[in-house]
């Protein structure tokens, strides 16, 4: 089983830091997909993967998935909700996520690679835009 962690936010080297932001990929399929090529062990029906989105801020934000070429609107998560989102995804890629928060500034974080059947955790709280992992006023550009 391929398993990549990725945290943004929440160093125990910096005390008194409230973390900004984690993102937890893990895979439930097994192997990984050639780059432009579909994964054999998922099947087409089940080519996407699962974005959760935990926001313990209180502002409510718009979610963006990008990747080389492509934006697509995730949708909106209130303050203090937790909602998943299907993404299609068919081959490995680079992805990134857009956080847009509500009359407030918005960041992209650095890119990961998804395959096929992923789950993508992102957690969001007040102290997200101090994070140095989530990039801020670049996300319209991209």
């Amino acid at each position: 089983m391929h398993e990549m962690i990725a945290r943004i936010g929440g160093r125990a080297s910096v005390p008194g830091r409230i973390a900004g932001l984690a993102l937890v990929l893990a895979v439930s399929g097994f192997g990984c997909a050639a780059r432009g090529e579909g994964s054999p062990f998922v099947s087409p029906q089940n080519a996407r993967i699962n974005i959760e989105i935990i926001n313990h801020g209180f502002q409510d934000v718009t979610l963006h998935a990008v990747w080389p070429g492509r934006r697509v609107r995730l949708g909106f998560v209130t303050g203090t909700k937790t909602v998943n989102f299907l993404l299609p995804w068919a081959r490995s890629e680079l992805l990134q996520i857009e956080i847009d928060l509500l009359a407030g500034p918005e960041c992209i974080t650095r890119p990961m690679w998804a395959d096929p059947g992923d789950i993508i955790l992102v957690e969001i709280t007040n102290q997200i835009m101090n994070d140095p992992d989530c990039i801020p006023g670049r996300s319209r550009g991209s």
